[in-house]
């Protein structure tokens, strides 16, 4: 059965919770890599050392904190999921779910909401196609 419009809400008011506690941190890693880059002046090394550090510490934390917040948002929380398929998804999420034998059904749920397929529905449709096909 196609999820609801209330179903797509909920998951992505969770998501969007989520996002928030990996933003909050991500965040503080921000706030702590800074603090390292400014606490290396403190230090009693010679000034081309102490840059080299500074350097290597912001590049750690910036491809760590973007490393982070990809992971987090496209693997596991898949966001994309929630994109609108375009007009060619959304022909060939319809040729699939002619291949399932409630997709009829599914497709009579979506326009009945009047929403469009996500990107999300097609990867679930063509796993289920998948799984529905006779081995070759």
């Amino acid at each position: 059965m196609a999820p609801s419009r209330l179903e797509l809400n909920r998951r992505e008011q969770r998501l969007v919770a989520d996002m928030r506690d990996s933003l909050a941190a991500t965040g503080t890693l921000a706030i702590a890599g800074l603090l390292a880059i400014v606490m290396l002046e403190a230090w009693d090394l010679p000034a081309t050392f102490i840059l080299g550090l500074q350097e290597i510490v912001g590049v750690v934390v910036f491809a760590t904190c973007t490393w982070f917040m990809y992971e987090r948002g496209e693997k596991k929380l898949r966001l994309y999921s929630f994109e609108p398929a375009d007009h060619t998804m959304t022909g060939e999420i319809r040729a699939l779910l002619n291949r399932l034998p409630d997709g009829a059904a599914y497709q009579r749920a979506i326009d009945a909401e009047q929403r469009p397929y996500t990107t999300g529905e097609l990867e679930e449709i063509r796993t289920r196609v998948r799984a529905f096909s006779p081995a070759e």
